[in-house]
């Protein structure tokens, strides 16, 4: 179980999840040996780790979405762990609904995401049926999500802004196997990098910048649910006039308790993954986004019953981290 000391630990990388140790003991006022005797501590056990997802380029370029999928109950097991094995699916999550899973879905086009849906998903065991709702925007990203142990003088002093550049390019060869290594492991030393890509460490090091800076990737620190503070997840559809929406997710955006909201394309409109204490909570954020949205319905509302993958890593039953399928949101074309 995590004390005090690894909270503080997890919620400094949230917000900085590659900042070096020294930096983290001036901040949290404990030794850099015990920080990382911590930090190792908790990766080892799968109780926490950093990882890399797609950057805000992607969600402009490329293309992304969620999928739900209905399934018979005895294939659940088998598929789940096909829908696992398959790098397009980021997230894979066992919802309330009756045999049904929702899938987080990353691609370069969406050609390339129907080729996969039409060659792979027929073929996968117990499927029944399938629905696909693009995402056409994203006003709260999971890497954002903090989990409030830090005060915000400690969170600031973690701050670190990069500058966006205008224009980016597509990561090549090299850039995807330092995308793969950082995906089992985003604390990685460059040097390590560097060995196993065959460049120099300085090399690695700027092309991870040039890949932040042109929103190609950024990197997110996750836990296991059972040490996310007692949280569960749930997830609330919304039908929201399209004059309103932007208002809605503008509060999502800055609501606590909200770890994802994003518009799609479809008559629920827009998807808010909150990270809650109690169902009463639920309440409170259907009653705020009615008060900015009076015409706004609720679509349907769904409890995470287990998290199978999250953004590329394969859980435990319990939540730790087991191994990693590193995401293909790239063209490799």
């Amino acid at each position: 179980m995590m004390d005090e000391t690894d909270l503080a630990i997890v919620s400094a990388l949230e917000v900085q999840p590659r900042a070096d140790f020294s930096t983290l003991a001036e901040v949290l006022g404990y030794s850099p040996a015990t920080i990382a005797r911590r930090w190792e501590g908790l990766t080892q056990t799968g109780e926490a780790w950093v990882t890399v997802s797609p950057g805000y380029r992607h969600h402009e370029e490329g293309w992304s979405a969620f999928i739900s999928i209905e399934a018979d109950a005895g294939d659940q097991e088998e598929l789940a762990e096909r829908l696992c094995a398959e790098p397009s699916f980021a997230s894979v999550l066992l919802l309330s609904g009756e045999g049904q899973f929702l899938l987080d879905c990353f691609a370069a086009s969406a050609h390339d995401l129907m080729h996969l849906l039409t060659r792979d998903l027929p073929s996968m065991p117990g499927v029944v049926r399938r629905k696909i709702d693009p995402i056409t925007k994203i006003y709260r990203f999971g890497s954002q999500w903090r989990s409030g142990v830090l005060d915000e003088p400690e969170q600031q002093a973690l701050m670190r802004t990069h500058a966006r550049a205008p224009t980016g390019r597509q990561p090549d060869g090299i850039d995807i196997k330092i995308l793969e290594e950082l995906s089992a492991d985003g604390r990685i030393a460059w040097q390590t990098i560097a060995d196993g890509v065959g460049i120099s460490a300085q090399t690695a090091k700027r092309r991870v910048t040039r890949m932040m800076n042109t929103g190609s990737m950024e990197f997110r620190c996750d836990t296991s649910t059972r040490e996310n503070l007692g949280l569960q997840e749930v997830i609330v559809n919304w039908s929201i006039p399209s004059d309103a929406v932007d208002a809605v997710g503008a509060h999502l955006a800055a609501d606590p308790m909200c770890r994802v909201s994003a518009q799609v394309f479809g008559a629920a409109n827009l998807t808010a993954t909150l990270w809650i204490h109690s169902y009463e909570q639920v309440q409170d954020h259907e009653a705020k986004v009615v008060a900015i949205a009076p015409r706004a319905t609720v679509a349907d509302r769904h409890v995470v019953l287990r998290s199978y993958k999250r953004m590329g890593q394969i859980l435990n039953e319990d939540g730790s981290r087991n191994s990693t399928v590193p995401i293909t949101w790239w063209s490799t074309s």
